[in-house]
């Protein structure tokens, strides 16, 4: 008797909690959108820099999801999506400069490569 009690009383909460769900969903996107249009209003350049990082993403992706560029770049278009990753920052300055870091960085790499190669 207890266990059939038992098994009533988590199927009610169940369904309670069913019930509860539609209203809890619309509470949470409600919260979450006016949280990021305060957030947009503070300040508007993050949500545009947001924009340009997510458009270079999905443009730079393309080179591994679609298949012919795939076959003409091969496995690069993966490292082509995380320079985008690592290189992608809030000033178009710091863009530059990471960006001009890392082409000195792999261009040392590349000589001390060859270096010990020919060691």
């Amino acid at each position: 008797m207890e266990m059939d009690l038992n098994a009533q009383v988590k199927k009610a909460c169940f369904l309670q909690r069913l019930k509860d769900f539609p209203s809890k969903l619309k509470d949470g996107v409600t919260k979450r959108i006016k949280h990021v249009q305060k957030f947009g209003k503070d300040d508007p350049r993050r949500i545009i820099h947001s924009i340009k990082v997510g458009l270079s993403l999905t443009l730079v992706s393309m080179l591994y999801y679609v298949r012919p560029l795939y076959n003409s770049f091969g496995v690069s278009g993966m490292w082509a999506i995380l320079t985008v990753v690592v290189v992608s920052e809030f000033t178009v300055g710091g863009t530059l400069s990471k960006g001009l870091n890392r082409a000195f960085a792999t261009l040392i790499a590349g000589a001390l490569g060859v270096g010990a190669v020919h060691l």
